[in-house]
């Protein structure tokens, strides 16, 4: 009998311990409870890192697991949210946009990974050799990124839910951003910037800290930092691209 192989078994369990706060976070936003739904997918995230991180540290990467992370991503970074932020905003104002804001944001999100899927086997041959860029941004940065407005109404800012419309417009731009040909930034690919790991560290604690203290404020200044990276992810790729 063959033994098991805890090496290439650990990654997938948490990939799929990723897909189970993500179907979680569907049922919250079912019953209502938007805040334990948002946070279900922030953990997700948390889970979509990790596996990753841990199956090159144990070399234990395989085809079934990619199959399984991009699977898992697309519920949890693109039918979650969709469903998410309809039932929160959408839902209970009828609105016919928001309606079709959602459907666009989960079509897109299953068109970015299928994408990402078709780079990942060009890879293997070496007819992709920069891995240091996403081109456009991806899902689980576009599940943040819509849940925004919502987020606001947890702050006590309840705008969303008087400008319909406004909101279903940046839900469709967030979608376009998915499968844009924008080059960002990918920390899989390159070296970090700050290169103390004290200082990393020290940051990363700060960061910890606030999320626990300060959970919605400190998402949307992190959403924030990100667009603001995206001028500079382009400028970069260019430069990379003359040199």
């Amino acid at each position: 009998m063959k033994r098991l192989n805890l090496k290439a078994l650990i990654p997938n369990l948490i990939t799929l311990s990723g897909l189970s706060f993500g179907l979680s976070s569907i049922r919250f936003a079912i019953e209502g409870d938007y805040n334990f739904a948002v946070i279900c997918i922030l953990i997700a995230g948390v889970c979509d890192a990790l596996d990753g991180m841990l199956a090159r540290h144990l070399e234990s990467e395989s085809d079934l697991g990619f199959q399984l992370d991009s699977l898992s991503d697309f519920l949890s970074f693109g039918v979650a949210p969709g469903i998410i932020i309809y039932m929160a905003i959408f839902y209970y104002e009828n609105s016919s946009i928001g309606v079709f804001a959602t459907l666009i944001f989960i079509i897109f999100s299953c068109l970015r990974l299928a994408l990402f899927n078709v780079l990942h086997e060009k890879s293997k041959n070496s007819e992709v050799e920069r891995m240091d860029f996403f081109i456009g941004i991806p899902t689980p940065a576009g599940a943040i990124l819509i849940l925004l407005p919502l987020t606001h109404t947890f702050i006590g800012y309840e705008w969303a839910y008087e400008n319909i419309n406004i909101v279903a417009g940046y839900v469709i731009l967030i979608s376009g951003l998915l499968i844009s040909k924008i080059p960002t930034f990918s920390i899989k690919g390159r070296n970090f910037l700050i290169k103390s790991k004290l200082g990393f560290l020290f940051i990363f604690l700060i960061i910890i800290l606030t999320m626990i203290n300060l959970p919605w404020h400190t998402l949307n200044i992190l959403a924030l930092i990100y667009i603001c990276t995206i001028p500079f992810s382009i400028f970069s790729w260019k430069k990379d691209l003359q040199d």
